[in-house]
């Protein structure tokens, strides 16, 4: 078989696994109840982030802390020859927009930040952190699924972030669970994700206090968008790599495909989807060198479109780019995505060649 053609297919394999991802979620649309809000107050809500100028220049919308918020270990126990731990430290994020307040405020699990830390017992190592993808807060999926024993054992400490509305930050209710990422509410989202670089930025500053030495980070999926929004605010990172990163939610999550209880007209349509995408790291430019940048991404994946990696690339000024056969989450060279992330390392400096 003519080796294109057999990639083709493996892409189209692989961007089957993903539809069933899509799939799922839209079946169960239907039970979903509509949100209880009339079309004045939604919009008045979006139109605050049109007023103040958010939507057409999102690195304004976001916040980052002047001073490392305090924090604790809740939990320490013996890992290899070093120790894992959980940190907590309040979140200081104050919500933008006052018409969400409010409710935003309300989610009092959320208002607390986490981090997960696996540590060499001499401190002050290199560190890289890792940003998960979407409900994967746990640490323990997080420890497979950045492969932490390794990175440990490379001589690494390993901290991963946990996102807003996620692990111990979600709310009892099971029904208010997939609150980060709401097609149906949008401004909720937007929130979500200033409290995210508002919450990463206060765990770095958190690592410096405890002696942590040069930090990189590493996101997956969501944890990709949210690595890419973080290097376009600061450049306190050595590197960040994204692994099969979401770009761009309105190409797979669409607004308009969730039920509000009022009609939407086109031209309100229009700013609704307008907010749902404008802090896109497609809307921002890096603060580091590209040459410190890292995407490996799919072909055929159609939950993180291998299209939109592509346009950031070409707008970012073609950082190191890997492309691989399959989907998100079936992906048939993983051999290949291993060294293209050794290779960074090395050129980082983070690994002796």
């Amino acid at each position: 078989m003519d080796a294109e053609l057999k990639k083709r297919i493996l892409n189209y394999i692989g961007g089957c696994v993903d539809v069933v991802s899509i799939t799922v979620p839209n079946t169960l649309k239907p039970l979903i109840p509509k949100r209880k809000i009339d079309r004045e107050t939604y919009e008045k809500q979006i139109d605050y982030l049109y007023d103040k100028g958010f939507v057409d220049n999102p690195e304004t919308f976001f916040t980052l802390p002047e001073k490392k918020p305090d924090y604790k270990v809740i939990i320490s126990k013996p890992f290899y020859d070093g120790t894992y731990q959980v940190i907590s430290y309040p979140s200081g994020y104050k919500t933008i927009n006052p018409f969400i307040r409010e409710k935003f405020d309300s989610y009092i699990s959320n208002r607390t930040g986490y981090m997960a830390r696996w540590v060499h017992g001499d401190g002050g190592r290199k560190t890289i952190v890792c940003l998960h993808g979407l409900f994967l807060g746990n640490p323990l999926l997080g420890e497979k699924m950045f492969k932490i024993k390794r990175f440990y054992k490379m001589g690494f400490d390993v901290v991963m972030f946990v996102a807003p509305f996620h692990w111990r930050r979600l709310p009892k209710n099971i029904l208010s669970r997939g609150l980060f990422l709401q097609p149906d509410d949008v401004v909720m989202t937007s929130e979500c994700f200033g409290q995210s670089i508002y919450d990463l930025y206060s765990l770095y500053l958190i690592l410096k206090d405890m002696g942590s030495g040069e930090i990189g980070i590493i996101g997956a999926s969501l944890g990709g968008y949210i690595a890419s929004i973080f290097v376009s605010l600061t450049d306190v990172v050595s590197f960040s790599a994204m692994i099969v990163p979401a770009i761009d939610f309105s190409s797979t999550i669409k607004p308009e495909t969730f039920s509000l209880p009022f009609p939407l007209d086109e031209a309100l349509l229009t700013k609704i989807k307008k907010v749902w995408q404008f802090y896109s790291p497609l809307n921002l430019s890096p603060k580091i060198s590209s040459e410190r940048i890292l995407f490996i991404s799919s072909v055929g994946d159609r939950l993180c479109p291998f299209t939109n990696v592509k346009m950031l690339c070409e707008i970012w000024n073609w950082p190191r780019m890997k492309s691989l056969t399959g989907g998100h989450w079936l992906i048939f060279n993983k051999k290949e995505r291993g060294e293209a992330w050794s290779l960074f390392l090395r050129d980082m400096g983070f690994i002796e060649c």
